[in-house]
């Protein structure tokens, strides 16, 4: 039976960064939950101040920018209703705009800020604002929408602050280039459409594309497209915008189009699109959390047993895990190791496979994790195979399932398997790519095998801000995966809660769920996912807040009556508001 501890404190309360422009509050109105959907300019030079426009649904009477341990300054110059328009018609919330006045330090460093907007009806979520170094510039006003039209660039490095205002626009950008020249483009959208920061994630995918206006013998004035990108690589959870580097083969004048994915637009849709000379990375978001339990490219570490006994509430007394090189030779010729341990190696030449064996001298329930440091799927995507001295497939890092609409087989790569072994003897490891025709140095692997762990697994605690009106509650909810058999409990503290403010454990309905038609060995490459909830309550007589209190979740393992190392916090604004 699972049990649940939830303790909190109304000791004191966390404050970071701050509020500005207080004002006094305006004649209350039927509350709106504050909501920001979009800002536009979204980034600035750093050492600048300029002025940004938030716009979204109960901002109206904001009184204050609430900043995440920012060195930025930001205070509201005003805030106004959004004049009607064909996109808005059939919103039964009126929109609001609220213009933001950004003062940042010629020191502060570039990267991603988080700002939220702060009303008598609480706190709105979060919005990322980008400082660069590079010179910004602003789209022109009017249609870019032609070659004639097309935005002037100058020089670059430059950042262009933009939009796609409405559906089916594009923007154009001219610029010149020199034989051999290697320029990076970058259009960053203002809607990422994983869910950024803040959880927004209705989604803005740009596309960008280089024309050279070369003509043709039909048409002198015809646009050739030389490059395209959509996005680097299309991955489910990965960012969709586009990252574009090109070689230009002769000096001339070019085109570079913005757009949206299928003729999307709005008046979210901002974009900041980077120009820059040579060859630079894309910009990528920093990770949601701390712990990767499945990903390709998480670490596989000497430390791996401790790691992961921590997660189970379990003391770190595990011996290091050793690494090995496997070899393309055949089975009977491949080198040992002992478990645990890592095999380490890059497959070089196509077709190629590497092999190493391990020696088991009774069952043992043992885990198989694979990890490509460099190249990751969809482009490196490493098959492993576990074969019994008789060369017979005893596991595979493969999970074969059969559609439940077409009936057809599927198959996917899992960087994690797990596999009851009750046979004594020996086995033998093999890696290879799915293809027999692709290989490089960037196809690296790190297979890592071992006993498995009992542990706590990914965690998501899926709010982003909580507003309570005195005598109502909200609930959130923390999803947690049991790792390898892990039949502990899971304890959930709140700290550092408003005065008046209760945490408590609860339950939520959650509705059966059909099982799959054909469920393969789902066991094997999928954790068992539960949840839990936390129930916040505001007294009826709670007083309402100033600004946000940062309440915190913190998330360990129980096993044998004994609390576990903290594994995942999350730090949440909070307000206590007034009945409307």
């Amino acid at each position: 039976m699972r049990s649940l501890w939830l303790v909190f404190s109304l000791a004191g309360y966390i404050f970071a960064g701050g509020i500005a422009a207080q004002t006094t509050p305006k004649a209350r109105v039927a509350r709106i939950e504050p909501k920001a959907l979009s800002v536009h300019p979204f980034t600035g030079q750093r050492g600048a101040t300029f002025v940004m426009a938030v716009r979204g649904n109960g901002l109206r009477e904001a009184t204050g920018v609430f900043l995440d341990d920012s060195p930025l300054k930001l205070t509201i110059e005003g805030t106004e209703a959004e004049p009607p328009s064909e996109s808005t018609a059939k919103s039964k919330v009126p929109f609001d705009l609220v213009r933001l006045r950004v003062e940042t330090a010629p020191d502060v460093a570039p990267g991603r800020y988080l700002f939220r907007l702060v009303t008598p009806h609480g706190v709105s979520n979060a919005l990322p604002l980008h400082i660069t170094e590079y010179p910004i510039a602003s789209e022109p006003k009017g249609a870019h929408e032609t070659p004639e039209a097309a935005v002037a660039v100058d020089k670059f490095p430059v950042v262009f602050n933009g939009g796609i205002f409405r559906r089916g626009e594009s923007d154009y950008y001219a610029f010149h280039a020199a034989a051999g020249q290697m320029v990076t483009f970058e259009a960053i959208s203002g809607l990422p459409s994983i869910g950024g920061p803040g959880g927004n994630a209705r989604g803005f995918d740009p596309s960008l594309s280089v024309y050279e206006p070369s003509g043709s013998w039909f048409d002198p004035k015809r646009l050739n497209r030389i490059a395209f990108n959509d996005e680097p690589l299309w991955v489910s959870g990965r960012l969709t915008d586009a990252h574009l580097v090109h070689k230009f083969e002769k000096t001339g004048r070019y085109l570079l189009r913005v757009e949206a994915f299928s003729g999307q637009g709005g008046p979210d849709y901002s974009y900041h699109l980077k120009i820059l000379p040579g060859i630079a990375p894309q910009d990528v978001e920093p990770a949601a959390g701390d712990w990767n339990e499945r990903g390709f490219q998480r670490r596989l570490s000497a430390d791996r047993l401790n790691e992961l006994a921590a997660r189970g509430g379990k003391p770190r007394n595990k011996k290091s895990v050793e690494t090995y090189r496997a070899a393309a030779v055949p089975a009977a010729e491949a080198g040992a190791f002992k478990l645990p341990g890592t095999l380490e190696g890059s497959l070089g030449q196509p077709g190629e496979a590497h092999r190493a064996r391990f020696q088991l001298d009774g069952p043992q329930d043992i885990a198989i994790e694979v990890e490509t440091p460099a190249t990751a799927p969809p482009l490196f995507n490493p098959v492993v195979r576990l074969l019994d001295t008789a060369g017979q497939e005893v596991a595979t890092n493969v999970f074969v399932g059969v559609g439940d609409c077409s009936g057809e087989m599927s198959k996917s790569l899992q960087a994690k398997t797990i596999i009851p072994l009750r046979d004594a003897g020996g086995y033998t490891v093999e890696i290879r790519d799915t293809t027999s025709d692709l290989a490089e140095p960037g196809f690296r692997y790190r297979v890592q095998v071992r006993p498995q762990i009992p542990h706590v697994g990914q965690i998501s605690i899926d709010v982003d801000h909580v507003n309570l009106v005195p005598g109502d509650a909200q609930m959130v909810r923390v999803i947690f995966d049991r790792e390898e058999d892990y039949r502990g409990a899971i304890a959930v503290t709140a700290e550092s809660l408003p005065p008046g403010v209760q945490a408590s454990a609860g339950a939520d309905f959650e509705p059966d769920k059909d099982p799959p038609r054909f469920p393969g060995k789902r066991e094997r490459y999928t954790a068992r996912t539960e949840r839990t909830v936390v129930v916040f309550t505001a007294d009826a007589d709670a007083a309402p807040t100033a600004h946000p209190w940062i309440a915190r979740l913190a998330v360990r393992p129980i096993v044998d009556g004994k609390p576990g190392e903290i594994l995942e916090t999350k730090q949440i604004p909070m307000m206590v508001v007034a009945k409307p």
